[in-house]
């Protein structure tokens, strides 16, 4: 079955060939691939695509551009040794024919079903080990990439070309259970978190619910980004060991958030939660009138480092963390919440600057209970 990559004929049924054929699957040809119907990944696969191949969900096709086989598998069946690296992976969001409001509300308001298009653009779920890597991924209408229920991934060396028109378009989204993972050299706008784990997540999200452990993040980077990182836990799972090494840029929200975002029912539990070599600060740049600004309200006003409401924590280290901020910001570099608690929270040279003449922002806010501080070459608090 031929191939166009011309961006008018439907190759969905052509690569979809290529896929079922398993092993190494190589599109060497640089082009625009055109994508009606999600392509299935299987075990076993590793796909390979040039810098050049554009994989471009047809319009109104509104559905994600790959899963793994057993991706809305409830009965025990599970994918392994999955590898994609390369390519453009692009969301089309603006030919979905979707209101970016209307759509953000829908979605938030309807519960979980894994076969309704729910703005995700690439997504698996129930697989052990799977590889991600040198991709560009471009205006979903939801998240970019949506990952549950692993043991054992590598995401690394991706960039993140948005146009910012639609919300909650995270970049890596990660769901529990998840265990042994990596997150490295990511890049780009995104207009939600670039990479966000969850213990459970909204109703257009949940795939699956599950402790996440031993996952390493680093080396994130973004000009007016949204957050950098966000850490959700509750309903009685929780979310361990999990090393944060290198923050950089500026975000109009946050650097890092942690808690119990909506509430949820159920203990919620942090612990061995380390974040090391930030250096990032506020962005003030206001997104165009084309841009989905749904969430932006008083987003100045907004910590870099928050621990929001049942923020419930063992041990959190956070250490080398210079924030220089060229002018005047009303936004603390640490916020808890009065539902916060962290047995131990320890502190090693965190600082903050602003050029001759410009008032540093406040430090610490907090009204939670922080039961031990331990603190070494720390700003002070005033």
């Amino acid at each position: 079955m031929k191939l166009y990559g011309d961006g008018i004929h439907d190759d969905t049924l052509a690569l979809q060939e290529l896929l079922d054929g398993r092993g190494i699957v190589r599109i060497e040809k640089p082009g625009t691939y055109l994508v009606s119907k999600t392509l299935i990944i299987h075990s076993n696969t590793r796909l390979e695509l040039s810098p050049g191949a554009r994989l471009l969900s047809a319009p109104l096709s509104r559905c994600a551009l790959m899963e793994n086989e057993h991706f809305a598998d409830h009965d025990g069946g599970r994918d392994e040794n999955i590898e994609i690296i390369g390519g453009i992976w692009d969301g089309n969001c603006d030919e979905m024919g979707l209101d970016a409001v209307t759509e953000l509300k829908n979605r938030l308001e309807t519960p979980y079903r894994p076969y309704v298009f729910k703005g995700k653009l690439i997504r698996f779920a129930h697989v052990e080990r799977i590889h991600l890597s040198r991709m560009t991924v471009r205006n979903p209408v939801s998240y970019g990439v949506q990952i549950a229920d692993v043991y054992g991934f590598a995401v690394r060396d991706i960039f993140f070309d948005y146009n910012r028109h639609f919300g909650t378009t995270d970049g890596i989204h990660i769901n529990g259970p998840a265990y042994d993972g990596v997150i490295e050299n990511l890049c780009g706008t995104t207009n939600d978190d670039l990479v966000s784990l969850t213990t459970y997540d909204e109703p257009h999200a949940e795939i699956t619910l599950g402790d996440i452990e031993n996952v390493v993040i680093r080396n994130l980077s973004a000009r007016n980004g949204y957050s950098a990182i966000r850490l959700l836990a509750g309903e009685n799972y929780a979310m361990r060991h999990i090393h944060i090494d290198g923050v950089y840029g500026k975000y109009r929200h946050h650097a890092l958030v942690m808690g119990n975002h909506n509430d949820r029912p159920g203990d919620t539990w942090f612990d061995d939660i380390v974040i090391e070599n930030v250096r990032a600060s506020k962005s003030y740049t206001p997104l165009g009138e084309d841009c989905c600004t749904y969430w932006d309200k008083h987003f100045d006003r907004c910590p870099l480092f928050f621990f929001e409401k049942r923020a419930i924590c063992g041990s959190v280290t956070v250490r080398n963390v210079h924030r220089h901020e060229e002018q005047e910001s009303p936004a603390p570099l640490f916020k808890f919440a009065d539902t916060v608690i962290i047995d131990r929270l320890y502190l090693q040279n965190v600082r903050q600057t602003t050029p001759c003449g410009v008032e540093k922002p406040p430090l610490w806010v907090n009204e939670g209970e922080i039961r031990e501080l331990i603190e070494h070459d720390v700003d002070p608090k005033e």
